[in-house]
């Protein structure tokens, strides 16, 4: 009888077998229970105690302080409704804000200086000279105030501010005012052609020039180009 068709002979050895693959199974993953290492040495799997977060106190708060009124600005704070304060010598911010705690709502300026200027920094200007004066006064009245630069000193005369106008066709005086004021009087009336009388140096801004002569004169019609000549501002007109 061949060994093949012995049904015990196959059991035993199906049984044997069996056991062989268990014994290779076990050896191959190691004890029971336990997973294939990290590289720390810690089975797949176990907890890992977290690091202990790096410290998150917050700073120390610095104390900030805002720069102290100034008696002026103080004063006009304190101002009474409905009477127009004292704003000469003031800073052109503090003035503003002080007319309008007053109750005066409708505050303009100008370059005191008849330069033309814009005032786009309240701060950087103070005030030379107010209309109206100061007082009890209706609210509704336009406050206007004259300003130059901090680090300048008002005029002792009276600047042109003005710009000028042209009236019937007729010129208007241009002498003593800046390009720039003169320039925008004439717009749409004159071209205006500058020419410096200190030695031809380029008039960039305009601004900083101001008009000794012009052609025409003043009251003569008003041509298509009108000539002026200029020299900067703290240079004399020549004779």
């Amino acid at each position: 009888m061949k060994w093949w068709r012995n049904p015990k002979l196959l059991a035993v050895l199906g049984t044997v077998l069996a056991v062989l693959v268990a014994v290779g199974l076990a050896h191959r993953d190691g004890p029971a229970g336990t997973g294939p290492a990290t590289a720390e040495g810690a089975p797949v799997g176990a907890p890992v105690s977290p690091s202990a977060p790096a410290s998150s106190a917050p700073a120390p708060a610095v104390p900030t302080h805002a720069a102290p009124a100034s008696p002026r600005a103080t004063k006009l704070s304190s101002a009474p409704r409905n009477v127009l304060p004292d704003l000469v010598g003031a800073d052109l911010q503090e003035a503003w804000d002080g007319a309008r705690r007053a109750g005066y709502r409708f505050v303009t300026s100008h370059d005191a200086s008849g330069r033309g200027r814009r005032q786009f920094i309240f701060s950087s200007w103070k005030v030379c000279d107010q209309s109206p004066d100061p007082g009890p006064l209706d609210k509704g009245l336009r406050v206007e105030l004259g300003v130059v630069r901090h680090d300048e000193k008002c005029p002792t005369g009276a600047a042109p501010t003005t710009e000028p106008k042209v009236v019937d066709g007729r010129m208007p005086n241009l002498v003593g005012r800046s390009v720039i004021v003169v320039r925008r009087g004439l717009r749409g009336a004159a071209h205006v052609d500058v020419d410096d009388l200190g030695g031809g140096r380029p008039v960039l801004i305009e601004t900083h020039w101001v008009v000794c002569t012009q052609r025409p004169a003043e009251g003569q019609p008003v041509p298509d180009t009108v000539g002026v000549g200029v020299v900067k501002y703290g240079e004399r007109c020549p004779d």
